[in-house]
């Protein structure tokens, strides 16, 4: 009995662990961190043979944040598929969630990256 408790134990550590290097791998801070922000629920999936990918900003902070967002399409080879996608600007209030979703243009398209700037001094962004 104590064994099985012990494996249960070692199996949702390390899926814990690769849940949280996987976020950490598909995220791309632009500029000094992401501050108070934590990226959360990255998922994606496939619709008519174009990738959709979404997740959750969450503000761990005692003030609202501003912030900026884009996703990144990648191949299979991790090399990026379509243009560079437009500075989405954020305002997440404290302990509050706020989702994104991000839609490829590219068939070619089986992964993703999140970009996320804590100022506009890092991105271009289009008025």
């Amino acid at each position: 009995m104590k064994k099985t408790f012990l494996l249960a134990g070692l199996v949702i550590g390390l899926l814990s662990a690769c849940s949280t290097n996987k976020i950490k791998d598909q995220v791309e801070v632009i500029g000094d961190s992401l501050g108070d922000i934590q990226i959360k629920d990255l998922r994606s999936m496939q619709i008519n043979g174009l990738l959709m990918a979404q997740g959750t900003f969450f503000n761990k902070g005692s003030k609202a944040v501003n912030g900026y967002y884009r996703c990144k399409f990648l191949d299979a080879t991790n090399f990026q598929v379509g243009d560079d996608q437009v500075w989405q600007l954020l305002t997440v209030y404290p302990n509050q969630n706020e989702s994104f979703k991000c839609n490829a243009t590219d068939t070619n398209a089986t992964n993703f990256k999140i970009e996320f700037s804590n100022n506009a001094e890092n991105v271009t962004v289009y008025h």
